[in-house]
């Protein structure tokens, strides 16, 4: 049969039903119950997970939309990321969210919504400024602090925002002040024995962005996982040139004193990149990793986020007691 004698016969058949019929036959049919329900203010959740831990994960939400500030191209992949790790290791199911709306302990009008009640980590992806109710902060920080729940902050996840907030910059544990441009950064692995970064070896070099913590940043409180070595920091620098966006070019011998500058940031020799504490009875998880797209495909990088974040829900254990710096080798 020809294509359009094919279609021919469609048309005709459609034709059989007049359109009167068709919306006699809608307008018979029952309305769902469920519709009288949905209305409902604040109805309990439904809990398609049981026995799952949960992670409320937000990056570059809409608050930070209404802000000057940089947004990330990696945002959408590293929520990706995420969810599949979790569903992939079991370990974990993700609500993804680009918004702040959930990030209360109050009830939320509506059928099936969730607040922080329902979840046992809080992941976190870029810069702030954390435009959110003075309630709505108090309600993250109990929910780590006294609750003894998990907060894993990705990239930029210490923003320098947080200078106009500083109990969460104290929760953090490190204030960003400062970003490397993208490079080959020489990286020292303080501490192989934590959960997920077994695929390191002890000195390796890793292409990204790289933030500078300022000097709320104390070793009596973080344990550091891994720091750059600022030994290499010459050479790293040598090789990086000016960007050729010319709206942000600027000229070789000003691009060069910027990233001096920028490493005389911290003048103790002391530059963390992945660290955690405890903050009250909760954990608390950071990594600058994240601001390229490709790092979150690093089968070393996956494992981890997933280290990490079972830490941080307390799936498993690990000794975080705050060392010393030991110097840069």
């Amino acid at each position: 049969m020809e294509r359009r004698d094919f279609l021919k016969g469609l048309a005709a058949a459609s034709g059989a039903l007049s359109a009167p019929a068709l919306y006699g036959a809608q307008a018979n049919r029952p309305a769902p119950q469920l519709l009288a329900q949905d209305s409902a203010p604040a109805r309990p959740p439904d809990d398609p997970w049981p026995g799952k831990k949960r992670i409320l994960a937000i990056a570059d939400p809409q608050e930070w939309y209404a802000s000057p500030g940089y947004h990330h191209d990696s945002a959408s992949h590293t929520l990706a990321t995420i969810e599949r790790l979790g569903r992939e290791s079991g370990a974990w199911v993700t609500v993804i969210r680009t918004d702040m709306h959930l990030l209360t302990k109050q009830p939320i009008s509506g059928y099936n919504v969730r607040n922080l009640n329902h979840f046992d980590a809080v992941f976190y992806m870029g810069e702030g400024p954390w435009n959110i109710t003075d309630q709505q902060k108090a309600d993250l920080l109990s929910f780590v602090h006294e609750d003894g729940k998990g907060f894993i902050a990705g990239h930029a996840g210490n923003g320098g925002h947080l200078l106009l907030w500083p109990e969460y910059a104290e929760m953090i544990g490190g204030n960003l002040v400062g970003e490397f441009p993208s490079a080959d950064m020489h990286i020292v692995v303080e501490d192989p024995n934590f959960p997920g970064v077994q695929g390191f070896p002890k000195e390796f070099t890793f292409r990204d962005q790289y933030t500078i913590v300022g000097p709320n940043y104390s070793r009596d409180v973080d344990h550091v996982i891994m720091r750059m070595n600022p030994k290499k920091f010459p050479e790293v620098f040598a090789s990086l040139q000016p960007e050729p966006n010319p709206n942000r070019h600027r000229p070789a011998d000003e691009f060069q004193a910027n990233l001096k500058k920028l490493a005389d940031l911290r003048t103790d020799g002391d530059y963390p990149i992945v660290w955690c504490k405890k903050y009250g009875k909760g954990r608390v998880w950071y990594s600058t990793f994240g601001h390229l797209e490709a790092t979150l495909d690093d089968a070393r990088i996956q494992q981890m986020y997933i280290g990490a974040i079972k830490w941080a829900l307390g799936l498993t254990d690990a000794d975080i007691t705050p060392r010393p710096f030991p110097g840069n080798p």
